[in-house]
């Protein structure tokens, strides 16, 4: 069980190489600014700051949390990334004050909670933060009913340096658990922990309606593609009851 930090700590001085592209900034930016109809929007797992600044510069109010101090001090050392309020903390246990009109959780972040009970502990802090009407936005991978139980994945080689991706699905739950290992002449061996778990859509609509939201729509993608059978990640929106996004006030 990696502890909520793991993964940002080991990943934070590669993460805007690496990841960077790894989903449509664009597209997230234009639905979630529409989303929150000119309130304020709250990103689990902020990191460096890969949404929340092209965010924050198209003028939405975001605020943030994430386990890793590594992640937001980079955030920080970023044109704008100062000016944006962020709680260093596990966003299972606690989320930052407020009222939000939106909450964001991109590329996987809610399915980066494999301690048990941690998933459902968010969303339930979540609903609290969210004003009557808002919406929490979700984008996470699609399992594959072919999931292999473990595997090795190459990731990158050139002459300076190789990295792989090992990963291992448990048995006996839906958790996959890997590294990121690097090997190169200047930093030896080097391993990045991770974990996930391989949760699909329908999984997390019964989890989403425990606490009380409302599924609302379900996309392929942030510019609304079409979902179906094919589709290897989604874009869901859920909504909390009572009210209407368009009331709440910036904070």
């Amino acid at each position: 069980m990696l502890e909520p930090q793991a993964y940002g700590e080991a990943i934070a001085d590669v993460y805007d190489d690496w990841y960077g592209d790894v989903s449509d900034v664009a597209g997230t930016v234009t639905t979630v600014t529409a989303l929150a109809a000119g309130g304020a929007v709250l990103e689990l797992g902020i990191g460096t700051g890969r949404l929340a600044l092209p965010l924050h510069a198209a003028g939405v109010e975001v605020h943030g949390v994430d386990a890793s101090p590594a992640m937001v001090e980079r955030l920080r050392a970023k044109p704008g990334g100062a000016d944006i309020p962020v709680l260093v903390g596990d966003f299972s246990v606690a989320l930052p004050e407020g009222r939000f009109a939106v909450v964001v959780a991109a590329f996987n972040t809610l399915l980066n909670l494999t301690a048990p009970g941690a998933l459902e502990r968010c969303l339930t802090l979540v609903h609290d933060r969210l004003a009557p009407g808002g919406a929490l936005a979700v984008e996470a991978f699609v399992p594959g009913d072919d999931t292999a139980s473990s595997g090795v994945e190459v990731r990158h080689v050139d002459a300076d340096e190789v990295v792989l991706s090992v990963f291992r699905r448990d048995p006996t739950s839906d958790a996959v658990t890997g590294s990121l290992v690097s090997l190169s002449p200047a930093g030896g061996v080097r391993l990045r922990p991770w974990a996930i778990r391989a949760l699909g859509p329908e999984a997390l609509d019964v989890l989403a309606a425990r606490a009380g939201f409302t599924l609302e729509r379900r996309d392929a993608g942030w510019r609304h593609e079409p979902f179906d059978d094919a589709a290897d990640r989604h874009v869901t929106v859920y909504r909390r009851d009572g009210g209407t996004v368009g009331a709440v006030i910036r904070r």
